[in-house]
């Protein structure tokens, strides 16, 4: 009888005795099989055949799909509802209640005792100091030398033996001219002229002096006249003033200079007397009181003292006297 396909031999190993036996066993198409058992020994573990584990067969783990973020939607927000504010109701302020101020009690003012006030003495008003008058002119200088400018600077009145004066005017007013040597007398001449015209109502202030120089006591007393009285010094571009003549202009309580005017400085001499150091040393002394009296520039009394003798002159013009004096140049 052929077995059919769909039977299950079912074996089952048992550890058992050496005694055999036969099962007897149905299908589920009830059909009977045998099933013999074959009795087993146990085997040890050296005789138990080695099974190698079988290695899992290597799987590459696929990568995951890259999933793109979705951007989420864009939501505009909503404006809220504009709220109109609402006006407050207007109060109106009460007035106060008006109260009326209680006049205060009138006193009456007591009259002070009377004092009588003592007049102050009279005092006579102090004439302000003037500058050009706060000190007297100075004693004149031993030494009374008559010098003028070396020949060399060609004035045109070198040879002149007397001076001369006159009334001049330009456009600034009448003023005192004079021309020549500074002789004896020259001072007392002088003052002679600006009384003669103080009696004819005419006051001068001013003095134009060409001179190539003189008596040098004689211009330091004519200079003393000028500052002490606030004169102004002036020389036009014909105008050459040197030597005891440049003593006076730098007098001037003002002075002015015209383009082309000179003045020329130089140390007074004793034309019989040589300059040794100790002569120049008394010279520089009995001079100085002079040049201080009439604020003379310090710098400028030093240059020509120690550097220009009886030969030699220092020349200012209009473009090189303001280094050492204040000048109003026309």
């Amino acid at each position: 009888m052929k077995q059919s396909k769909h039977s299950i031999i079912f074996i089952f190993l048992v550890g058992c005795s050496s005694n055999q036996s036969n099962l007897q066993t149905t299908s589920k198409q009830g059909l009977t099989v045998e099933t013999k058992l074959i009795p087993t020994q146990e085997l040890s573990n050296e005789q138990r055949p080695k099974q190698q584990a079988k290695p899992l067969p290597k799987q590459q783990a696929k990568p995951l799909p890259k999933q793109r973020a979705k951007p989420l939607p864009k939501q505009q927000a909503k404006p809220l509802p504009k709220q109109q504010a609402k006006p407050l109701p207007k109060q109106q302020a009460k007035p106060l209640p008006k109260q009326q101020a209680k006049p205060l009690p009138k006193q009456q003012a007591k009259p002070l005792p009377k004092q009588q006030v003592k007049p102050l003495p009279k005092q006579q008003a102090k004439p302000l100091p003037d500058d050009a008058k706060l000190l007297l002119p100075p004693t004149l200088p031993v030494l009374t030398p008559n010098i003028k400018a070396p020949k060399k600077f060609k004035h045109p009145l070198t040879d002149a033996d007397k001076l001369i004066f006159m009334l001049g005017e330009d456009e600034k007013g009448l003023y005192l001219y004079g021309e020549g040597a500074i002789v004896e007398g020259a001072f007392d001449k002088f003052q002679l002229y600006i009384n003669y015209y103080n009696n004819k109502n005419i006051t001068l202030n001013r003095l134009m002096l060409h001179s190539p120089g003189g008596l040098v006591n004689e211009g330091l007393k004519m200079g003393g006249y000028i500052r002490q009285n606030s004169w102004t010094t002036d020389s036009d571009k014909h105008m050459k003033c040197y030597s005891a003549c440049a003593l006076i202009f730098a007098a001037g309580v003002k002075k002015r200079i015209q383009a082309g005017a000179e003045v020329g400085f130089h140390r007074p001499y004793d034309p019989v007397r040589p300059d040794t150091p100790e002569f120049i040393d008394i010279v520089y002394k009995q001079y100085k009181p002079y040049w201080h009296y009439i604020q003379g520039s310090p710098a400028l009394y030093d240059i020509f003292m120690k550097g220009y003798g009886r030969e030699d002159m220092l020349i200012l013009k209009a473009d090189s006297i303001d280094q050492y004096m204040n000048v109003e140049t026309y």
